[in-house]
């Protein structure tokens, strides 16, 4: 996921797990990470990994620095808004799109709305299952 307003590369412990990763890939990181509710998290800790965007010929790779999360999600990343600069990202939310130079010419890509919306509905969903549950004010009486 593409999030312009996020500060920090995430990588969810789920799709850490997939690419093959373990304890020893991590470097350990004692601050916590804040979201924009003022919910924190502590990060398991930070790994480094190439990303590309697009493809050959026209891609870009670029190490990043992602702190990894154990957290359920329905994405595997979060791009931050200094990684998009660093790439010289162009982002079009309403056109679900993104436009980036590249040494062989301009490559653009576009999200899937169908894929788009199955992420949403399953954050949504995960959202609603992480929701803590109302406790009534012992000091009022029903």
């Amino acid at each position: 996921m593409v999030d312009t307003g996020s500060s920090a590369n995430v990588l969810y412990f789920d799709a850490f797990k997939r690419l093959g990763l373990t304890g020893g890939d991590l470097t350990p990181m004692a601050s916590a990470l804040i979201g924009f509710t003022g919910d924190s998290i502590s990060p398991l800790g930070t790994t480094v990994l190439p990303i590309t965007i697009g493809e050959e010929p026209r891609a870009k790779t670029i190490m990043t620095t992602f702190m990894v999360v154990n957290l359920p999600s329905a994405y595997n990343v979060i791009l931050d808004r200094p990684t998009l600069n660093k790439i010289k990202v162009v982002v079009s939310t309403y056109h679900r799109a993104i436009k980036f130079l590249t040494s062989t010419g301009i490559r653009g890509t576009r999200s899937d709305p169908g894929e788009s919306r199955r992420c949403y509905l399953a954050a949504v969903t995960l959202r609603g299952k992480l929701r803590p549950t109302q406790v009534p004010d012992p000091r009022k009486n029903p």
